[in-house]
């Protein structure tokens, strides 16, 4: 499991915050993408499969959602939680060690820690959105991985980034006029459908490459 993505919420204070000029690209901006190559990946995710035969969901209809954790064998098991609302979404990590479950009646994403087995515990709130004033649902509609352990949180005007401690790294305005449907990233762009048409924008990856000038010498020199 990755230890950067299994930290107490108290240790992850203490660290350095991954800007979102780490992110994004300048210049670059939301434009159409050919929809047959990415549609296919779009959420929200409803299902993801996790270590051993196991599987989780999100059951129901908003505003009475549930997670619902599926062993490899035996019955489905409700996932109840103090505190999250309404679960609309949910992404595994690259390394399938931690779920993250967005609720889209408040305004955290809940981690919880995946065992070998597949089986849930150490739920916790330590990715808080910043929403706008007075505003208590966020109305998250997906949440996203990259293959560096970055999380992204698509609501429908904005994504949330955060780092791979879930550390807030900032907001990304969606395109204009909102209404976003669904989500997803790969670590090189972010992509989303807006009115039946899926629209892009290139991101950095992570690590951030460092930045190589023609010519420069060498640091340290």
């Amino acid at each position: 499991m990755n230890p950067l993505l299994t930290l107490a919420c108290a240790s992850l204070l203490a660290g350095q915050d991954l800007a979102l000029s780490t992110i994004l690209v300048d210049g670059q901006g939301w434009k159409p993408e050919p929809m047959a190559r990415v549609e296919s990946r779009l959420g929200p995710d409803l299902v993801a499969k996790g270590p051993a035969g196991a599987s989780y969901a999100i059951t129901g209809q908003a505003p009475a959602r549930s997670l619902e954790y599926r062993p490899a064998s035996g019955a489905p098991r409700p996932v109840t939680v103090v505190g999250l609302v309404d679960p609309s979404c949910l992404g595994l990590s690259p390394d399938k060690g931690t779920l993250a479950v967005g609720d889209a009646g408040g305004k955290h994403l809940w981690l919880f820690r995946v065992n070998a087995d597949g089986a849930l515990d150490a739920a916790d709130r330590c990715a808080t959105m910043r929403l706008k004033p007075g505003q208590k649902a966020s109305g998250v509609i997906a949440v996203s991985f990259d293959p560096g352990g970055r999380i992204f949180a698509c609501l429908p005007h904005e994504i949330h980034a955060f780092d791979p401690t879930a550390r807030e790294s900032g907001v990304i305005a969606g395109p204009p006029g909102g209404g976003v449907d669904a989500f997803f990233t790969n670590g090189e762009g972010l992509y989303v459908r807006q009115k039946g048409v899926v629209l892009g924008r290139m991101i950095q990856p992570f690590p951030k490459p460092a930045l190589k000038v023609p010519g420069a010498p060498p640091r340290g020199r």
